[in-house]
């Protein structure tokens, strides 16, 4: 009997010692099956998700492993568990790893995608790896949300690929406004950041940490071998704003944004690789608040300014609140690379707030190489606070100052391309920028008879529409949905698109995958018997979210009759990439002839990045000819970019207080060798709202008998402005060419032909 119980007892203890994992079970169930699955699961068991495609769902998972049995929820084949449409995932509980799951075409109908939490309850020790969350985006693009919302402590995502988010929001963000959140330890690593088109607010970052009232809550989050393509959504793409946090490894290319210490101390930024292949706004570190380290980058060819600078240092505001800019003290900055980027800058941010220079702060050992500039940094402000030293240069020519030497350096070797992208990401899915597709060439040749409507609808990506001479009337608006070129068949005779529907509605409509080329057409918005008017010649959908261009050339648009009608217009919460406008003529308008202003939240939203407005003619306008908006002094943005050239404004905006060109918060403006005449007396020929940093410049413009140019600070004007009685070429067919041996043609100023 003894001998018996001494056996029974080696027997039990030997299962105690035993693994967990030895009594593991496996479950293969559907992704419906999950949760059930989970309520008995124990430390250890591994749950396998069988292929298939799902919608609009709400997923709730929480189990319990233990550190060596973690409970495991995995796709069975990697990429094969689709879920799409209306579709979350909620994950609380301790010590679970889910991978393999592929969120596609979908959007949140409530909350975030994915989030660690499950009401009230977190996630802890939990692990989110080679997953994909791809388009998962909403109707429109200003309704909020996240890809990720990371609670909790101790969690991990690696190995995952987050790619198409179009919508405000920030892709992944770490949530620090729960005690059990803070000193969280998460890990983000391996992961792969694709590309984020400029969205053009504040709101679109990449990462956050934290927000503004948790600036001094300690996160200690880790980010590390990452790779953000593109990832331009704003200004800031890693934001920090928190304490003790890591960032280090990842490799930011091409990203039109920083890696931003926005609040909080102690953060370090480290062996982190930038490169810009000089696309505009890439950018490098920006430096709020203090006691960071940022050592052993290498940044190349970056071509951002101030807030995208390779390395902005920023001025503080005197007694700041936490969620303004504090003074940047006790900042070590060392062994950083810089090749061939055009700002490294001290002092970024200066103004009549942002006063309090930096203090305490070194810049040693660093190498500065750029063969195109005489000096190394910028000093933006004083710079008595800032100790240079053991600092190696290589510039156009010698520079003498303390603290650096001239030496002839060696460029860092970068790694290739496919050595950046490696183990970047799901494995399953490559983590490449996606090609655009080819378009076909196929060509439509179009009569008044036909219905152009239906044509364009069923027409080949590509294409080319030819509209031969006639009047085309549409019931209903063109939707354009695809890249497209609408033309004339013959220059010489113009077809004319006129709208005679029982509702106003646009002539062209421009909706998700637009992209049209539309030249030698005119927009006649005359208003017929019993019919509705136009509201627009080209406009956009209400609820599109991806971002568009837009090419019009040698189009008339005319006979607009209602105030809040617009030939081209840029609806709220729409975006274009680019918009090209030119050999066009505006006549007899009660409206705006071109408005990309509908955005009124004064919080740096705008409506189109890049506009290009030039040889253009507008005659006889109730409305402005050109209305752009940004309004606020949100700094989070770059756009929009405007270039107006060569332009005739004939008896425009005549009304009290009106504007010819209305321009608020346009970032970088330029207007040269335009001709006003008899225009904005009312008001104002030209209206700006420019802040100093503004990169505005006027030249070479003929004001007669028109309004003065209001601006806020004295920089806008930079070339001479002319009083010249304007003699044109044929004004009787409306040819506002300067007349032969005039002198607006020896100024180059008006049309060109």
């Amino acid at each position: 009997m003894r001998i018996r119980n001494i056996y029974r007892a080696f027997i039990a203890s030997l299962i105690v010692s035993l693994p967990l994992s030895s009594f593991a079970k496996r479950y293969d169930v559907s992704l419906l099956e999950v949760a059930t699955c989970l309520k008995t699961a124990q430390p250890g068991d591994q749950i396998y998700i069988k292929d298939g495609q799902y919608e609009d769902i709400e997923l709730k998972w929480m189990g319990i492993g233990t550190e060596t049995a973690p409970v495991t929820i995995e796709a069975l084949n990697p990429g094969k568990v689709k879920i799409k449409g209306g579709s979350t995932l909620r994950i609380a509980g301790e010590w679970m790893s889910i991978g393999g799951l592929y969120f596609t075409d979908g959007y949140a109908p409530k909350g975030s995608v994915i989030e660690f939490r499950n009401e009230k309850e977190l996630a802890n020790h939990c692990r989110l790896t080679n997953c994909v969350i791809n388009n998962f985006n909403p109707s429109r693009r200003d309704q909020a949300y996240s890809y990720i919302l990371l609670y909790g402590r101790y969690n991990r995502i690696d190995h995952c690929s987050f790619t198409g988010k179009l919508n405000l929001g920030v892709t992944l963000t770490v949530i620090l406004n729960d005690e059990r959140c803070l000193e969280n330890h998460h890990q983000i690593d391996y992961n792969y950041f694709g590309e984020r088109p400029v969205y053009g607010s504040n709101g679109a970052e990449t990462i956050r940490v934290g927000t503004s009232p948790q600036a001094y809550t300690s996160s200690k989050t880790i980010i590390e071998n990452n790779l953000f393509e593109r990832c331009s959504g704003e200004v800031e793409v890693v934001s920090i704003k928190s304490c003790d946090n890591i960032i280090r490894n990842n490799v930011l290319l091409e990203c039109e944004g920083v890696i931003a210490l926005r609040h909080g101390k102690r953060n370090t930024v480290n062996n982190n690789l930038f490169i810009g292949h000089g696309r505009r706004n890439t950018g490098g570190i920006r430096v709020v608040d203090g006691e960071h380290q940022i050592y052993d980058n290498i940044l190349v060819g970056l071509a951002g300014s101030r807030f995208f600078s390779a390395l902005g240092v920023m001025d503080a505001v005197p007694n700041s609140l936490p969620n303004r800019y504090c003074q940047v003290r006790d900042v070590k900055i060392y062994r950083n690379t810089f090749v061939d980027c055009t700002n490294i800058e001290f002092g970024t941010g200066k103004d009549m707030e942002r006063t309090l220079i930096p203090q305490n702060v070194s810049f040693t050992d660093n190498i500065i190489i750029n063969k195109r500039l005489k000096q190394p940094y910028l000093a933006i402000d004083d710079i008595s606070g800032i100790l240079f030293k053991n600092n190696k240069v290589q510039l156009i020519k010698d520079y003498t100052s303390l603290g650096f030497s001239n030496e002839t350096l060696k460029r860092p070797q970068l790694p290739d391309d496919a050595t950046i992208r490696i183990n970047k990401g799901a494995s399953w899915l490559e983590n490449r920028k996606a090609l655009s597709l080819t378009n076909t060439h196929k060509r439509y040749n179009i009569s008044p008879d036909d219905n152009l409507a239906d044509i364009i609808h069923f027409a080949e990506s590509g294409s080319t529409l030819i509209l031969a001479e006639g009047t085309y009337s549409i019931q209903q608006s063109i939707f354009i949905d695809k890249p497209l070129i609408v033309c004339a068949a013959d220059v010489t005779h113009k077809p004319l698109i006129r709208f005679n529907g029982e509702n106003p509605d646009n002539m062209v409509t421009i909706a998700n995958g637009g992209h049209p080329v539309i030249k030698n057409i005119i927009f006649d918005g005359t208003l017929e018997s019993g019919k509705a008017l136009a509201k627009a010649g080209i406009s956009t959908s209400p609820d599109m979210i991806q971002p568009y261009s837009l090419i019009v050339d040698s189009c008339t648009f005319q006979n607009f009759g209602e105030s809040g009608f617009s030939p081209i217009k840029g609806t709220k919460s729409t975006f274009a990439k680019a918009i090209t406008i030119k050999n066009c003529f505006f006549q007899d308008l009660s409206g705006d002839a071109i408005n990309y202003a509908a955005e009124k939240d004064d919080i740096g939203r705008y409506n189109a990045d890049d506009m290009l407005i030039e040889n253009c003619s507008f005659y006889r306008l109730l409305g402005s000819a050109i209305n752009i908006y940004r309004g606020g002094s949100d700094e989070s943005t770059a756009g929009p970019y405007v270039t107006i050239q060569h332009c005739n404004f004939l008896d425009c905006c005549n009304k009290e207080r009106g504007s010819v060109a209305r321009l608020i918060g346009t970032q970088a403006l330029t207007i040269e060798n335009c001709n006003f005449d008899n225009s904005g007396r009312g008001g104002a020929s030209i209206r700006l709202d420019e802040a100093i940093w503004e990169k505005i410049r006027i030249a070479s413009c003929n004001l007669w008998n028109s309004g003065k140019i209001r601006t806020n600070t004295s920089q806008a004007v930079q070339g001479k402005m002319y009083n010249i009685c304007p003699a044109y070429s044929d004004p009787e067919v409306h040819n506002y060419t300067p007349a032969s041996g005039s002198r607006l043609q020896e100024l180059h100023i008006g049309l060109k032909k």
